[in-house]
């Protein structure tokens, strides 16, 4: 239920503060917000106790970069095989049999950090190359402008077959820019593709791969003397892009994979890709937990056609809401709700006080429909009518329940990576600052005699981590752990990879003015207090990939009450209250899951009517939007968009 609350500004809070002879302190967790001695203290007593998720210790894979004793900057890089170059459809997709053995690994050598003109890049493949075949092929120095966007935007300077060392280890030596003539310096974006051929191109290869065995790599853009990858791939237009702050998701980031218009190239895949610097052996585990997610459970069928089915027996629960992960989870994206009368397919109804059905109601109990959509509209400043539509939703009884959608699943791990002090740190249960919003952080048990641990995902938060949260989705909805055969330890331990390794894609700035304008008008109306723009990981998480990232997901991860108007029915006392949505990859909410449903019941069809629907502490930034002039709120919507 939404409390009232006396807004303050924070710079009178400043003012006052300072005229006292107190020293403002500021706040950490990007909040931005300073205060006080006695506001920090009534903070710091309302925070909780809890257990990092993670103990410290290294890496399982070690450092991404690393600098030998003779100066060589050595990157490791790894990746999938595609089934074209960058710009076309089946880059984006999953070939058949993408999850055996069609992974890979890179090692860069960089010596221009050590003075010298020279790269040396060793392929590791995962299966054996072709030995009577082809020989793999390394494309190197992508023509830029108009020039490279012949042939679909592919055309390299450079096309060399790669030296064999094994059947599992090839090389290539890199000595000259060769797009402009001279040696290589620091700096220089090197961008290079492998032409790939597996045993199997020929049909006197000893040992073929089953399937497919001709594919291309990932168009990689190596930072010369630097080290690492770059998602930089704008240069269709002679320009290079994203901009480190469009690097929504630090150095998972994947690129915007465009036209030289910046028409997106299979934009419904756009959440489903592989985080851009994951780490060997990551890719396999990636590519075999992406095959569970896309298996029907109760006969192992792969729902991509082609692809030989998983050998599973009973595995599916008596009671479930659908027969695999992707079934909810369209290419990683949110769920949709039906047409009014059908049944809901990627929606549950969590129950309170219903003995007979449990913790959720599934189908084999009582269907689920959309009944009816009730209207409300409301009028902004400039005379326009937006309608707002609530779902009324029915199980053919009255019961307590509170409606959720299968939200989108891309950032997982990077969620997960943040410190519990960072999300802490921008908790603020008592409103010790007086600024109306009050986050509370989430807790679930953790072990018997610890602390409880600080919960980050699910609508509610209540799950505290990837792992925890596969479990209970695993278990609520296809009803995996309540029968004696179940999907074994490393099965779910793959799935967990694949969902912590999911690349967030960049911010994409189409309109530089107005997605600026609209950034401005995002943190002027207050949108910003929740939505915090910038969180750093930290250094516990095993996954390498995911450690001391600078992200942009737009959450505090925090439970804040949206009022009366948002409150589920399940007739607890925190009911209104819900998690701070992250906001990245929301511009590609309708090519990826076919149509927009936000918020937690589906609600909103369109990101305006999300903000409306805010209450509770939001309130005062949903009624700043409402009066906007209509230029700065299309700007605003420009910059969502851009997310």
């Amino acid at each position: 239920m939404a409390k009232p609350m006396r807004r303050r500004s924070p710079d009178i809070l400043v003012l006052a503060l300072v005229l006292v002879g107190c020293e403002p302190f500021k706040l950490g967790g990007g909040s931005g917000m300073v205060l006080g001695p006695g506001q920090q203290q009534c903070q710091q007593a309302s925070l909780p106790g809890v257990t990092p998720l993670f103990a410290e210790g290294p890496s399982e894979t070690g450092p991404i970069i690393r600098q030998r004793e003779d100066g060589v900057l050595i990157t490791e890089v790894a990746g999938r095989v595609r089934g074209r170059h960058e710009r076309e459809e089946r880059f984006a997709s999953f070939d058949t049999r993408s999850f055996e053995n069609r992974s890979y690994r890179l090692v860069v050598e960089d010596a221009v950090a050590a003075g010298r003109s020279e790269i040396k890049i060793t392929y590791y493949p995962n299966a054996d190359v072709s030995t009577y075949g082809p020989v793999t092929n390394f494309r190197s120095w992508k023509m830029y402008g108009l020039e490279g966007n012949q042939n679909g935007g592919y055309t390299f300077h450079v096309n060399q077959q790669m030296r064999p060392v094994s059947p599992r280890q090839l090389e290539q030596t890199v000595t000259n820019n060769v797009r402009e003539g001279r040696p290589l310096r620091t700096g220089d974006i090197l961008d290079f593709e492998l032409g790939i051929y597996l045993a199997g191109a020929d049909p006197m290869d000893p040992a073929p791969i089953a399937g497919g065995s001709a594919y291309f790599s990932d168009t990689f853009r190596y930072q010369v003397g630097l080290g690492g990858l770059t998602p930089e791939n704008f240069d269709s237009t002679g320009m290079l892009g994203p901009s480190s702050d469009a690097r929504l998701g630090g150095g998972t980031t994947v690129p915007f994979v465009a036209l030289a218009d910046g028409t997106p190239v299979a934009p419904k895949y756009a959440l489903s890709q592989v985080a851009l610097n994951i780490q060997w052996p990551h890719p396999q585990g990636f590519l075999e937990g992406r095959r569970l997610f896309y298996t029907e459970l109760d006969t192992g069928a792969h729902v991509e056609a082609g692809n030989p089915p998983l050998p599973l027996q009973g595995v599916l629960g008596p009671r479930f809401n659908a027969r695999s992960c992707v079934a909810c989870h369209a290419f990683s994206g949110r769920g949709v709700l039906p047409s009014v009368g059908e049944q809901v397919q990627s929606l549950v109804l969590r129950l309170t006080g219903e003995p007979e059905f449990g913790d959720q109601l599934q189908p084999q109990e009582a269907p689920v429909r959309l009944a009816r959509i009730e209207p409300q509209p409301v009028t902004l400043s400039d005379g326009e009518v937006v309608m707002l539509h609530r779902p009324v939703f029915d199980a053919g009884r009255p019961l307590r329940a509170s409606a959720r959608l299968a939200p989108a699943l891309v950032g997982l791990g990077l969620l997960e990576a943040v410190d519990e002090s960072t999300i802490l740190a921008a908790a603020d249960e008592n409103d010790c600052d007086g600024d109306g919003i009050s986050g509370r952080p989430a807790l679930s048990s953790g072990a018997p005699g610890e602390e409880p641990r600080l919960g980050r995902f699910g609508w509610k938060a209540e799950h505290p981590s990837v792992s925890a949260q596969v479990d209970a989705e695993l278990e609520a909805h296809l009803g995996v752990g309540m029968v004696a055969s179940t999907l074994g330890g490393e099965d779910r331990s793959r799935l967990v990879t694949y969902l912590r390794l999911l690349g967030v894609i960049p911010q994409r700035v189409t309109s530089p003015v107005e997605v600026r304008r609209g950034a401005e008008v995002f943190a002027s109306v207050g949108c910003g207090a929740c939505h915090l723009r910038e969180l750093t990981t930290g250094g516990r998480h095993p996954f390498e990939e995911l450690r001391a990232q600078t992200v942009h997901p737009y959450t505090d991860l925090l439970l804040h009450d949206m009022g009366t108007g948002l409150a589920d029915d399940s007739g607890l006392p925190e009911a209104s209250e819900w998690r701070t949505a992250p906001l990245w990859g929301l511009g590609f909410t309708a090519q990826v899951s076919g149509s927009v449903n936000l918020l937690h019941d589906g609600r909103a069809g369109s990101v305006l009517e999300a903000v409306l629907w805010h209450g509770g502490e939001a309130q005062a930034a949903r009624d700043a939007v409402v009066a906007l002039p209509r230029e700065d709120r299309l700007a605003l919507l420009d910059f969502l968009d851009s997310l």
